[in-house]
């Protein structure tokens, strides 16, 4: 049986792009199983948090190039979730979307732009 899954590049996807996408294609894949509970980020299925975890390493990375700083109380798995939200934190398809999309765009994914503006919320707050 063979699985399909969609992919959404917003901007203009440059051939390098493609390239890169098609070269890492395994690595931004998933199984067809979500069959995980959304009573609780944490049960999402394992390939999710997989992922997950490598938009929260690359956030880290940009958040650091960005001379920004998360405040003591806030871990970046705890920020990326209440910017994606808990409701599509274990969508396999959101996920990839929004891993190809920081991957591809770096700061100016939409995901690093809603972080830098929550972090600087919370600084110019307290």
């Amino acid at each position: 049986m063979q699985n399909f899954y969609s992919l959404t590049l917003w901007g203009n996807p440059t051939p390098s792009d493609w390239e890169f996408i098609i070269e890492n294609e395994a690595s931004l894949s998933f199984s067809s199983s979500t069959s995980s509970t959304r009573s609780d980020a944490q049960s999402a299925p394992p390939e999710c948090e997989e992922v997950l975890q490598k938009i929260c390493d690359e956030s880290t990375k940009w958040v650091g190039r960005s001379g920004r700083q998360l405040p003591p109380e806030w871990t970046m798995p705890d920020l990326v979730r209440a910017v994606i939200s808990d409701d599509r934190i274990d969508s396999p398809g959101f996920l990839t979307s929004v891993y190809t999309d920081v991957i591809l765009h770096g700061q100016n994914a939409w995901l690093c732009e809603d972080i830098f503006s929550f972090i600087d919320l919370i600084h110019y707050v307290f």
